[in-house]
């Protein structure tokens, strides 16, 4: 699932992008109104957009009542960012079918915990969405490894794909039969990404020969915002 991400700030822009992904939503950035409205004429996969209400780049209002116009557009679950909140820009925005909204200013923890909620209520949203995966360069060679509670064995391997959701590594040590079953708990999965180190909690999902699927129960916020970035950059690359 796609969601079009109109905003003027690039850093925000950005930002909302990393935390759609924390979703398994992948965020197409638009500068303006007519790079919003081109993005949305040659992508039809997009079902949603986060649209900023109040520069004059974007000109939000504008826009959704363009998308509510055209044929094809009028379906999108649209969000509303702004620094507004009259009794009569609310009204407005429940004409053109808003889901929800985005407060002012933008702080991006904040934001993570109302789309969160938005999402959640929006007709669209499906709590069983698979994370958005990508493969690491391999320049990059990342590795994980990993050890089990009572175990001395220090498992480790290659990372075929990763997500926010979890990651798929090939394992240079396969363990016998049934050591990793679907379900087993692993206290830290430890890797390093862009220079940051990581060791999330989480529990097996798949193991069949040397192939590992892995899910992590948490993230903390560092580790969601800087995984976050690092699968939005590998779409983008």
């Amino acid at each position: 699932m796609d969601y079009l991400v109109a905003e003027a700030a690039a850093n925000i822009r950005d930002s909302l992008c990393y935390v759609l992904l924390s979703f398994g939503i992948k965020g197409i950035p638009a500068a303006n109104k007519q790079e919003a409205l081109d993005i949305l004429q040659n992508n039809n996969s997009i079902s949603g957009a986060i649209i900023d209400l109040d520069s004059k780049e974007v000109d939000g209002v504008e826009l959704i009542t363009a998308l509510r116009a055209q044929e094809g557009t009028q379906h999108l679950s649209v969000i509303a960012h702004t620094v507004q909140s009259s009794k009569e820009l609310v009204n407005r925005m429940m004409e053109f079918g808003v889901i929800g909204y985005l407060l002012k200013p933008y702080v991006e923890k904040d934001a993570f915990v109302k789309l969160k909620k938005v999402l959640a209520s929006g007709e669209s949203h499906n709590a069983q969405r698979k994370h958005i995966r990508v493969r690491p360069d391999p320049n990059e060679l990342l590795r994980l490894h990993f050890k089990l509670p009572g175990q001395s064995s220090l498992f480790s391997g290659k990372v075929v794909d990763i997500s926010v959701g979890g990651v798929a590594v090939e394992l240079f040590n396969p363990p016998a039969s049934g050591v990793l079953a679907p379900g087993t708990h692993i206290p830290g999965i430890q890797f390093t990404l862009n220079r940051k180190a990581f060791s999330p909690p989480g529990k097996v999902i798949l193991f069949k020969e040397q192939l590992l699927a892995l899910r992590f129960d948490y993230l903390s916020p560092s580790e969601m915002s800087a995984l976050s970035k690092y699968v939005f950059k590998r779409l983008t690359s």
